[in-house]
């Protein structure tokens, strides 16, 4: 990789100035006009707003245009984007953008209550709303032209995005992605996908996530073909487009593969111009996969997580994909193996944690070399995921080690929520685990001991949750418990936690010994 993700944009402009490269709601952008903007971006982060390498960007959006346009705007000025979960609440914000101290937040008017409520220790932020720099207001009109423009061309090492994950610890970590991580994940995506300059990539799930960034709108980019951005799933949208446009590819996550199955609008002929439906973020069942190869819809998987670019492990839309339920190989430029309790490689079909090597690798988590340090064994990136593979080297991917629970696609960490309990009046003991569900694949309930045995106020728990935790994370069912079983180490036995809960429900007693909240 000689030049930054930038100048690739800028070629297509060169070579291919007419080619369709975004299109969203009613503005269609070809790569030359993408080009200009991202110039125009450039220049106005530069002079007008003083940017400078290194300086971290924050953006709380749903999916626009300027979402990818300042994303190749830091890869050219070497600027740091940092893209924010915007179903988190104002407390969850304030946190990360004071961990990577933020110099601007670009933010939607539609988040404007969020953004009122950060905290004061913020208030160094500058705060712009991102219609101002939108493609049809910013113009030469708006640059200062006296101020100097620096710009970042060539190195290709320095960090890019920074993406907040959480681990056991139940504390936001960055993970810091370069500008060659990102390239070589893209790399990964072109050739899992077998991506052509005649592909149209229809993007639904959220930018923010690597998933929605990185699995395909950015390699699309990459090469030269097209991207229709949606702000967010809808159904109907979904299939208005999908029957106008005829996308070529597209990432849905299962909850939104169930939408469209159980809609009364399903008909595999108005997906009939998919080549393929790339899904993951979850361990996907393998009937909802049979349902759709029987329509004639290939679905191809792809592991990984935010530390990975995400892709790691996948699928090739050339290659077979049964069994349905293995997560498919090691990418193009990734080494993946399963490691047991020692830290050797395991044999074939034995359960061990997923560790990975590659240049798509994230480089560090931010201001946390023991995190960091910890994350890696022997130069592999311990995934905290528990799998096993076959002779063919077909993954199967089992379950989170840390006992992470994704509900709806997004991941909730026991520990993080533990943490905001304990924080609770008389709430002396904390635990999640994740139980399954229909719609969500899982969701959160908590066992909790109260302070003397007193008894547990909901209704003060639940609105305090409103105020710290997104919806989705709120655990969905409080069960007083009177001990939280621990090992002799003092860690809690989740295991025994999850058998008493299938004891309760098997003998039809959580409805008297539990609270919903």
């Amino acid at each position: 990789m000689k030049n930054n993700l930038f100048k690739y944009i800028e070629n297509h402009s060169v070579k291919n100035p007419e080619k369709i490269a975004i299109q969203f709601k009613d503005i269609t952008l070809n790569y030359l006009q993408l080009f200009n903007y991202i110039e125009l971006l450039v220049s106005y982060l530069s002079r007008n707003l003083k940017c400078k390498k290194g300086d971290r960007i924050a953006i709380l959006a749903l999916n626009r245009i300027e979402f990818i346009s300042l994303f190749y705007a830091c890869s050219k000025l070497g600027t740091i984007l940092v893209p924010i979960n915007w179903r988190l609440t104002s407390y969850e914000i304030t946190n990360i953008l004071k961990n990577v101290n933020a110099k601007l937040l670009f933010a939607e008017s539609e988040f404007r209550e969020s953004i009122s409520k950060l905290h004061t220790e913020l208030s160094k932020l500058k705060i712009i709303e991102i219609d101002s720099i939108s493609y049809t207001k910013l113009s030469l009109k708006n640059i200062n032209k006296k101020s100097k423009l620096k710009t970042n061309q060539r190195d290709v090492n320095h960090p890019i995005l920074i993406v907040h994950t959480s681990g056991t610890t139940g504390q936001a970590k960055g993970a810091v992605l370069s500008q060659k991580a990102v390239y070589y994940n893209i790399l990964n995506s072109v050739h899992m996908h077998k991506f052509q300059k005649s592909d149209h990539i229809l993007t639904v799930i959220p930018l923010f996530h690597v998933g929605g960034l990185n699995i395909q709108t950015i390699p699309a980019l990459h090469i030269g073909a097209t991207v229709t951005l949606s702000r967010k799933f809808d159904l109907e949208e979904t299939f208005i487009t999908l029957k106008l446009l005829k996308p070529t590819h597209t990432v849905f996550v299962p909850t939104i593969m169930e939408a469209i199955m159980n809609s009364k609008d399903w008909d595999p002929l108005k997906l009939g111009s998919l080549k393929a439906i790339t899904t993951g973020s979850t361990i996907v069942a393998p009937d909802l996969i049979k349902f759709f190869e029987k329509n004639k819809i290939p679905i191809i998987q792809v592991y990984g997580s935010t530390e990975t670019g995400p892709i790691a492990v996948c699928h090739n839309i050339s290659e077979t994909r049964k069994p349905f339920g293995n997560s498919g190989k090691p990418a193009l430029h990734t080494k993946a193996e399963i490691f047991n309790e020692k830290n050797d490689k395991a044999k074939d079909n034995i359960i061990g944690e997923i560790g990975i090597r590659g240049s798509n690798l994230f480089s560090y988590y931010w201001k946390d070399k023991k995190g960091t340090k910890k994350a890696f064994i022997n130069g592999w990136f311990m995934t905290g995921d528990y799998a096993k593979k076959n002779k063919k080297n077909q993954f199967f991917v089992l379950g989170r080690k840390e006992n992470i629970i994704i509900s709806g696609g997004e991941n909730i960490y026991s520990a993080e929520l533990e943490q905001v309990l304990l924080k609770e009046k008389n709430i002396e003991e904390a635990a999640i685990i994740g139980i399954p569900d229909k719609k969500w694949q899982e969701i959160p309930i908590a066992f909790v001991k109260t302070k003397n045995q007193l008894k547990l106020d909901e209704y003060q728990i639940n609105n305090s949750l409103k105020i710290k935790l997104a919806k989705y994370k709120i655990p969905r069912m409080l069960i007083k418990i009177d001990e939280i079983p621990k090992n002799a180490l003092g860690k809690i036995d989740y295991k025994l936690l999850r058998e008493y809960y299938n004891d309760l429900k098997s003998r039809k007693k959580l409805k008297k010994t539990t609270n919903a909240i």
